[in-house]
């Protein structure tokens, strides 16, 4: 399926955060709020059924606790969520089987790759007027169109990359949460002559390493660059100069010393190792994504450390310039209703319901990831990204970048961050990088 311009594009959300956070409630948003809040059921309340959804969250209980408020206007309705393993896999065939899903995920990438075809074949159109779904409590530009205009689905959760910050640590050192480049310097410094081993801590397997630091930066200058985008995309010979400035940067900042990468080597994974490592309480900061955050809160009593020393923390942009970080906003995942559902009515009375401010920021505050909406009410975790300016908001599925140089990037920022690599060496090898 082709992407059309009015293809999956990330929500400038920087800016509706700060209208949130200054107190924006106009008459019109209060007015969308108070329909929204009266949801009315529109078929039978006794009908009986059962709607399955599938998706690779292994559990999800954002979503299971919407199955129950659901059900209180259709207390017949059985709601199930079902994790497949493998989900990139296995859904095409999943969808053509005879236990097909109701409803089930969907990520950017799939509109352009032909393999998922099948999966937008068989989507619902969200925007038909008869369903009554209020797409208008979801920016426009964050919903994908197809050729004809139609809306296969809608996004649930976006997320993004930055730094866990140990608030409590940098009250005790006399020490502020750096905003610009030199301030991350300075800090890094002051930390170190405090005796942090490592102010900086992240995940180092795979691509990870600095990437909140260094692929924000990457995206943000090559944006509108359609040049320098499309001969990346044709990995022609000397594309790997484009990268040479984000090299550079995260060779500047691993030079430093901040981080200790034998520390870095023993966490095992991205999500559960990182939280329980940062939640030890001496880690000022940890490189992260949103995903990460996103299983904090559940965790908090999972560490002994945590539970008897609790302290402050929230995510921040990291800045990479003297003007500050970027927020590269980007969609974690849709839902799409399965057209030839045998309850196709109630599968998409579901998603009038579910797809409101109210509901979504519901499950965006339970699962702590940024929601999809106009009208935003995060949790307090994410206020810093409400500060960035709005000309440092990447959206990522903008950008244009294709699979290849992308990766090809991330790993040029891999074997730089570990001295595999100078900065020349990674340029000149890009496109063959391993």
């Amino acid at each position: 399926m082709k992407k059309t311009k009015r293809g999956w594009k990330a929500l400038l959300i920087g800016v509706l955060l700060t209208a949130v956070m200054t107190g924006c409630d106009g008459k019109e948003g209060k007015a969308s709020k108070e329909a929204e809040a009266r949801f009315t059921p529109k078929l039978d309340v006794q009908t009986a059924c059962e709607i399955t959804v599938v998706g690779h969250y292994n559990n999800f209980e954002a979503l299971e606790a919407e199955f129950n408020l659901f059900t209180e206007y259709y207390p017949n309705v059985k709601m199930k969520y079902t994790y497949l393993d493998n989900y990139n896999g296995i859904i095409v065939t999943a969808l053509t089987s005879e236990e097909a899903p109701d409803i089930f995920f969907t990520y950017p990438w799939m509109a352009n790759q032909k393999e998922y075809s099948t999966v937008f074949d068989v989507a619902e159109d969200l925007s038909d007027p008869a369903l009554g779904i209020n797409l208008s409590c979801i920016r426009d530009n964050l919903l994908y169109k197809d050729e004809a205009g139609h809306v296969p689905t809608v996004p649930v959760y976006t997320t993004t990359y930055g730094m866990m910050v140990n608030e409590s640590i940098f009250e005790k050192e006399g020490l502020a949460i750096p905003k610009t480049y030199d301030e991350l310097i300075s800090v890094c410094d002051a930390l170190k002559k405090a005796g942090y081993s490592s102010p900086v801590m992240a995940y180092n397997r795979g691509s990870f390493m600095l990437f909140p630091l260094y692929y924000p930066y990457f995206c943000a200058q090559i944006q509108g660059n359609e040049k320098a985008i499309q001969e990346m995309n044709d990995m022609k010979a000397g594309a790997g100069e484009y990268v040479r400035d984000t090299l550079e940067k995260a060779a500047d900042f691993m030079g430093r010393g901040y981080v200790d990468l034998e520390s870095c080597n023993e966490l095992e994974n991205d999500y559960q190792a990182v939280i329980m490592r940062f939640f030890e309480g001496d880690v000022p900061m940890m490189f992260a994504s949103g995903n990460t955050v996103s299983g904090t809160e559940k965790r908090e009593s999972q560490s002994e450390k945590f539970s008897a020393n609790p302290f402050k923390y929230s995510f921040h942009p990291v800045p990479s310039t003297e003007e500050g970080g970027y927020f590269l906003n980007a969609i974690s995942i849709g839902f799409a209703v399965n057209k030839n559902s045998a309850n196709l009515d109630m599968t998409n009375e579901f998603m009038r319901f579910l797809v409101s401010t109210q509901e979504l920021n519901r499950m965006a505050q339970a699962k702590r990831m940024v929601t999809p909406c106009s009208d935003m009410s995060l949790d307090g975790v994410y206020a810093a990204f409400g500060e960035v300016d709005a000309k440092h908001i990447v959206n990522l599925s903008e950008l244009g970048l294709a699979d290849k140089p992308d990766s090809q990037v991330r790993r040029a920022g891999w074997q730089v961050s570990n001295f595999n690599m100078t900065v020349d060496e990674a340029v000149k090898a890009f496109g063959s990088l391993e």
